[in-house]
């Protein structure tokens, strides 16, 4: 495919005048990188032609009421035989289907939502409102983002634990005016109160990113796997989930220590547990989760896989070899699993077989 073909599929499309041979296309080229030089548009114009592609989707995709999240279950077949009388139990087996014979059904996955669940020290675990998208914690109570109040005393210093599960993502205004987005799975522990304490200090697992208050006499401290992150105050994210093979800082505004390592605004620090390395920061990739994308700029099938299970609440699996090829490509959050998976097949590199909720890779 080459320039021209390009930005004729583009016209045609902002025309109202794609044929779907088109629209697809030109969603495979999105998504496959392009192997032919750098005749193609750039980057820029790639995100655009695949927002203009999504609106279309979205418009066309109409699923079904959202089912409740249900599991893979095995149900029993009594057999009553003449000689004594026993059961015997047999699994019934979740059929295998398409990504085609997903879409607009009612076993469609649907994506993640708001849900967090919220651990007070002594005092049990709250399940948050799925219909609220924050918490604010105050010195002797906690709100909604809406201020709706929630009924739970804090009468003193208490170890709190914000945790989303696979699927979830919640706001965090912390005691101290500092505001965190959890990403799905992930979990960040801090104290209710930061009142009479030398540094202010949080524990993650997972993923966040922090806009922290400026307070030069009070450094605000990360730890995760591996790594402690000082700040005074600015604008970051660490991915340091326990199944990627790095914990990965990224500053987008102000300044950060990582040991020995300061990171200037638009790098990346890679830390392998025993060492780190700066890189240039891809933004758009790093805070794709963020702005309701999930983005993947030459990586490979396994790590796009892994940030889909994160988001779709699915098992994956592989039938054969990965594929070995990189992807590039941005995936709209509130796509239903049928979207994202045709969009990926669409490159001819790699399919999909679909059992509940057990994703299957396959060549």
């Amino acid at each position: 495919m080459n320039e021209q073909d390009i930005k004729v599929m583009l016209k045609n499309f902002s025309q109202g005048k794609a044929t779907d041979k088109e629209l697809a296309l030109l969603e495979a080229w999105y998504l496959t990188y392009h192997e032919e030089g750098t005749e193609n548009p750039n980057m820029a114009e790639r995100l655009a032609a695949v927002d203009m592609v999504w609106a279309k989707l979205d418009n066309e995709h109409r699923p079904v009421k959202r089912m409740a999240k249900w599991w893979s279950v095995a149900a029993a077949a009594i057999l009553l035989l003449s000689v004594g009388s026993y059961f015997v139990w047999k699994a019934i087996q979740v059929p295998v289907i398409t990504v085609s014979q997903l879409a607009g059904t009612k076993k469609d996955i649907a994506p993640g939502t708001n849900k967090a669940t919220l651990t007070i020290g002594g005092s049990g675990t709250l399940v948050l409102d799925s219909a609220r998208t924050g918490l604010e914690v105050h010195p002797n109570n906690l709100t909604y983002d809406d201020n709706t109040r929630i009924n739970a005393a804090l009468t003193d210093t208490k170890m709190l634990t914000l945790q989303t599960p696979k699927g979830g993502t919640y706001r965090l205004v912390l005691p101290d005016g500092s505001v965190v987005w959890l990403n799905a799975a992930s979990h960040l522990s801090f104290p209710s109160s930061f009142k009479g304490k030398k540094q202010r200090e949080v524990e993650l697992s997972g993923e966040a990113y922090f806009e922290v208050a400026k307070n030069k006499a009070m450094p605000f401290i990360v730890k995760s796997r591996g790594q402690q992150v000082e700040v005074l105050g600015t604008h970051f994210n660490i991915n340091s989930y326990d199944d990627e093979p790095l914990t990965r800082t990224t500053l987008l505004e102000g300044s950060v220590r990582i040991g020995a390592t300061l990171l200037k605004p638009g790098e990346q620090a890679e830390n392998n547990g025993t060492s780190i390395k700066t890189i240039p920061a891809d933004l758009d990739e790093v805070m794709g989760w963020k702005n309701n994308y999930i983005v993947f700029q030459d990586e490979k099938i396994e790590s796009i896989m892994r940030k889909i299970s994160r988001w779709y609440d699915v098992e994956i699996a592989y039938e054969g070899t990965p594929p070995a090829d990189d992807f590039g490509g941005r995936i709209n959050k509130r796509a239903y699993m049928s979207q994202v998976l045709k969009k990926l097949e669409l490159t001819n590199k790699v399919h999909f077989k679909i059992q509940g909720r057990r994703i299957v890779v396959t060549k």
